[in-house]
């Protein structure tokens, strides 16, 4: 089991009702983000339950004893804790509910303030993992309608809709603190619809770490609260789908006399071309994130919010280069956005001797 929140200064008073950009915030964000990677409670009685019913059958017990077993799988007052509660609980966070239906993990969580004067609900998405569900998730990169308006992913928004009423009925029943919404990867993305259809007040913020495009410019019309795209050097997953840069790679494609290529093209164009991100860019730079480095220094700050264009470019293209390509994957780990954002956050929020 991985430490969480080690910075616990961090996590004494944050900016519960700011919703501009905030260090701290961004750290709390990106550790949620990481730990809800562990089990669910709702996963844990589940594996919990399969392992006994088959290790009844496996030992010929008696059908009254497999059909009892089944019969407690099907009790949905059953209450089974996990590591993820017992971590939040820990470190002045509640537990409010988790969500896991068909592949799609979440799970809510109230903040309270250390001197009580307030709180937050976080609302944290899983991303991919290497599973068959998320994979075909992934790889629906079809532009679909979407409902209220533009166009969406397909897989992200069927990711979406497992647990849509769910979490709605829940959000709707802890009415009252700010909401704020987060994710890794995939949970990027679905934090990203969560926030389109759900987040209607706009009190709190969205917070996006390592997430892909989702869907066109119209889709995002509706959206009034913050949301900020926090990018990894060279992570490759916020660079697909492609957006509109797949125009150029389109016009170069129908010019080759090859049979096929026109209609090639045109799929792609149909299915693709639209794709854009959301939000304000905050890119972490490639500067070591080990005790010998100094976030404040001049020209090496981990953090750089709308960065230039083309510094930026030049930065990803160097690290990949340098890497031989394996930046576009190592950079993604959500371990390495959480130990960046601490370290900046702490250079900005030193503790009080």
């Amino acid at each position: 089991m991985s430490k969480y929140f080690d910075a616990p200064h961090l996590l004494a008073t944050p900016p519960i009702t700011r919703a501009a950009y905030s260090d701290r915030t961004s750290w709390i964000m990106a550790e949620l983000s990481r730990l809800v990677y562990e089990p669910l409670p709702e996963e844990v009685s589940v594996v919990k339950l399969v392992s006994e019913i088959r290790a009844a059958v496996e030992s010929g017990g008696s059908e009254d004893a497999v059909e009892m077993l089944v019969r407690r799988a099907l009790d949905s007052g059953q209450e089974v804790s996990s590591d993820i509660s017992t971590i939040l609980g820990q470190h002045n966070f509640e537990f409010v509910e988790g969500f896991a239906q068909s592949g799609t993990e979440a799970f809510l969580a109230r903040l309270n303030q250390v001197d009580g004067s307030g709180q937050m609900l976080i609302l944290v998405f899983r991303g991919t993992q290497p599973n068959i569900r998320d994979v075909l998730t992934d790889i629906k990169t079809d532009l679909v309608a979407a409902p209220g308006g533009g166009r969406i992913h397909r897989g992200f928004l069927e990711a979406f809709d497992q647990v849509r009423d769910l979490i709605e009925a829940t959000l709707t029943s802890h009415k009252g603190p700010p909401v704020y919404i987060a994710g890794h990867s995939l949970g990027g993305a679905l934090a990203l619809i969560a926030t389109r259809y759900l987040e209607r007040e706009s009190t709190g913020a969205c917070y996006t770490f390592g997430g892909p495009r989702v869907a066109d410019d119209r889709f995002f019309e509706g959206i009034k609260t913050p949301v900020y795209r926090v990018v990894n050097a060279a992570d490759g997953v916020p660079r697909v789908p492609f957006g509109f840069g797949l125009k150029l790679v389109l016009g170069g494609l129908r010019l080759i006399p090859l049979n096929g290529t026109f209609q090639i093209s045109e799929w792609l164009r149909r299915n693709l071309v639209g794709y854009t991100h959301y939000g304000s860019l905050i890119f972490l730079s490639t500067v070591p994130t080990g005790p010998e480095s100094d976030s404040t220094t001049p020209g090496h700050r981990l953090v750089r919010k709308s960065p230039n264009f083309f510094w930026r470019s030049w930065l990803v293209l160097r690290r990949l280069l340098m890497s031989w390509g394996k930046a576009a994957a190592g950079d993604h780990a959500i371990r390495d956005y959480a130990e960046k954002l601490k370290q900046y956050a702490q250079s900005r929020n030193k503790p009080q001797e």
